[in-house]
């Protein structure tokens, strides 16, 4: 079964409570993006508004914002399980891994399309997750970049157990490409299965402007590479 979150990029709490409710019951992880007006115009709440959420859902923050250090408070005043920052707007990338860390968050890099990977393999061992943008982060109806496939096979290469979260324009389609992608290199069947299995796919759009949205989560959990 594919992973799947919900991405959900709310300029206010009215809107994060009712694209939650139209999961509610569905999913078990859901992504809170989190933009600052500074990294793109776009300006969201903050990561703390999630604890006046009534759910079970654990709670990724993306956050697309200047000095995502900053930011790391405010995602424990949230209840937050898991927390990304965009490296580009980074100061120290050691020092966010390990201030999140104290803070009892699983913490990861996330990297915007136009970003190479440099720096990654130092740090990698230290992640829960590597987070790749498949379009320019901050917004939402972008266009599928494919450079992100060469990424997927990068990382894979670094680590055969780190998960990645890949971010941006998802459908059916190029979630099969993802798969696909990270399963070229030479490994074994059993290799592949569990390396497979620390793909997950942040999904916003394609998902929330479906006229089924469960159905439509359905669809993408149960994909498989070779469907046609």
């Amino acid at each position: 079964m594919v992973s799947i979150i919900p991405a959900i990029l709310p300029r206010n709490f009215e809107e994060l409570e009712k694209k939650l409710e139209r999961v509610r019951g569905e999913v078990s992880r859901v992504q809170l993006d989190v933009v600052d007006g500074k990294f793109s115009e776009i300006k969201t709440i903050g990561p703390e508004e999630l604890n006046r959420v009534d759910t079970m859902v654990l709670f990724d923050v993306h956050l697309m914002v200047e000095r995502p250090e900053n930011w790391i408070k405010r995602c424990v005043m949230g209840g937050v399980d898991r927390v990304f920052g965009q490296v580009e707007r980074m100061t120290d990338k050691v020092a966010f891994i390990a201030d999140a860390q104290v803070e009892g968050l699983a913490v990861g890099l996330a990297y915007d399309i136009d970003t190479f990977l440099d720096g990654l393999e130092e740090v990698v061992a230290d992640l829960d997750a590597v987070l790749l943008m498949s379009v320019k982060a901050g917004g939402q109806g972008r266009e599928f970049d494919e450079r992100v496939l060469e990424k997927i096979k990068q990382v894979r290469k670094m680590s055969k157990t780190v998960r990645m979260v890949i971010d941006g324009a998802m459908d059916e389609e190029r979630i099969k490409k993802c798969i696909a992608a990270e399963g070229k290199e030479e490994m074994g069947k059993d290799e592949l299965n569990r390396s497979t299995a620390l793909l997950e796919f942040a999904v916003g759009s394609h998902l929330f402007e479906s006229d089924d949205v469960r159905q439509e989560l359905l669809n993408l959990k149960n994909l498989k590479e070779h469907d046609s």
